[in-house]
């Protein structure tokens, strides 16, 4: 728990939490928390036995932690998360937004997977394969799981319209090496 001052530069690359990107969201937030020192106290609740002066420091670097994360987050976020015992502690409002977000709940799996259905590939394989990771991290966020052969198949199968690459994804597809493991297709 350090007292490092947080410079805008500093939070610039992590997105705004809009309540569709939280995979991406969560990965860069918890880098950056982790850089400032400020994860524990966004994960864990402050020790029992903590002294006084424990007490203070996690205090502190639980309302910075705060301060951090509500600067990133949109305001029908802050709406939904934050309250009168979430402004109050880092790890109650690190919990509120993962529940929220990140939970088992259909509404969760459902858009993260309808999100995955109306990805399509439009001529461009960098933006393809962009949107893939991204998509394939929020399936990870809430714990959609996936057989990863299905994943595999699914990812190959919409680019196999295109003419210019039918050869590519019908070589990737009789590798069961690539097939178990959709993130090699990725790379």
């Amino acid at each position: 728990m350090t007292n490092k001052a947080l410079k805008p530069k500093d939070i610039s690359c992590i997105s705004i939490l809009d309540g569709t990107n939280y995979g991406h969201w969560h990965m860069r937030m918890k880098i950056h928390l982790r850089s400032k020192d400020l994860i524990d106290v966004c994960e864990k609740p402050i020790p029992g036995d903590a002294s006084t002066s424990i007490v203070i420091k996690w205090s502190r670097a639980s309302y910075e932690a705060i301060n951090l994360i509500t600067t990133r987050i949109t305001e029908r976020v802050l709406q939904e998360v934050v309250n009168m015992k979430t402004i109050e502690k880092a790890n109650l409002l690190w919990a509120k937004i993962e529940d929220q977000y990140a939970s088992k709940r259909a509404l969760n799996r459902g858009r993260v997977w309808m999100d995955w259905q109306r990805c399509f590939y439009n001529g461009n394989l960098q933006n393809y394969i962009d949107l893939c990771r991204k998509l394939i991290m929020e399936h990870e966020a809430v714990r959609v799981v996936v057989p990863p052969e299905l994943l595999s198949y699914s990812l190959l199968g919409k680019l196999g319209g295109d003419t210019n690459l039918h050869q590519f994804v019908e070589n990737l597809t009789l590798n069961e090496d690539i097939i178990e493991k959709p993130e090699k297709i990725l790379i």
